[in-house]
């Protein structure tokens, strides 16, 4: 396993973040206005929906793009495919808060614009995804599990840790 990108591996890397991240800010503000239109009068389960159904989107986009990137450039060092998470993340959300934006420029729906510090927010979650991707394709299932568990708790401390 080489710690440096050849050409190759380069060019997969950024047309794999670049494609995941437009997947995932279209699907996201697909999401956002679908749901949008399914709850217009009751907001508590409307945030509810959007959130939940965000994340799994939002999982399942960048652990398919981990999944797909592994495939794709065999051999490719861990801490690659970690970049690829954070970046597939962060630029994801950047445009779908950018499609937001417009989407309520040309319309005036009246959309509530997130701020923008939710880009570190689901940075954190591309890195924690991606890391359990990895652990899941490159570690043997007993010792991964354990594995597995050990970032998730990690995670969740961190976040009480930062949201007190």
């Amino acid at each position: 396993m080489e710690v440096g990108l050849d050409h190759e591996d380069k060019r997969a890397l950024w047309r794999t973040v670049m494609i995941s991240s437009i997947v995932l800010g279209v699907i996201l503000t697909v999401i956002y206005i679908l749901v949008g239109k399914l709850f217009p009068n009751n907001p508590t389960w409307l945030n509810a929906t959007r959130t939940g159904v965000s994340l799994l989107a939002f999982w399942l986009v960048i652990t398919s793009t981990i999944r797909t990137f592994d495939n794709v450039r065999e051999g490719v060092a861990f801490f690659w495919h970690l970049i690829i998470g954070v970046a597939s993340a962060a630029i994801g959300i950047l445009l779908f808060l950018l499609a937001l934006r417009v989407w309520n420029e040309l319309g005036h729906h009246g959309a509530t614009l997130p701020g923008y510090n939710i880009i570190g927010f689901y940075a954190a979650g591309g890195l924690v995804a991606s890391t359990i991707s990895m652990i899941h394709l490159r570690v043997e299932e007993k010792n991964g599990n354990l594995l597995e568990l050990l970032v998730i708790a990690v995670a969740v401390a961190v976040f009480f840790w930062v949201t007190k």
